[in-house]
């Protein structure tokens, strides 16, 4: 067993949209992405996935409305479901998914 500290594993990762794997939980992987500015539109057609903010804000655009996450503030995005991810100022976030969801999306 080892301690994370969140802030130093963030300090690790170098490009914004590249999550790095904190844990794996049996089939599910908990990651930790910097987000800056906005991702394209997708979805992942088996998986859901779980944001949960550490620092900054982000938005969620779906087709039919916008989510604003703050620091400790989760959404989960059900599979299917269309939408861009967006942080004007950037934003840590945890990611908790399966292990074999496409980063990428559909």
């Amino acid at each position: 067993m080892k301690k994370i500290v969140i802030q130093e594993m963030a300090d690790l990762i170098k490009n914004y949209w590249s999550p790095l794997d904190l844990f794996q939980i049996d089939n599910i992987k908990v990651r930790l992405v910097k987000l800056k500015g906005k991702y394209h539109w997708h979805k992942h057609t088996e998986e859901d996935e779980i944001f949960y903010v550490i620092s900054g804000t982000m938005k969620i655009h779906f087709r039919d409305k916008i989510v604003s996450l703050n620091p400790n503030e989760t959404i989960l995005v059900p599979k299917n479901m269309e939408h861009l991810t967006e942080s004007k100022e950037g934003a840590i976030v945890m990611l908790i998914e399966p292990a074999e969801i496409k980063t990428s999306g559909d």
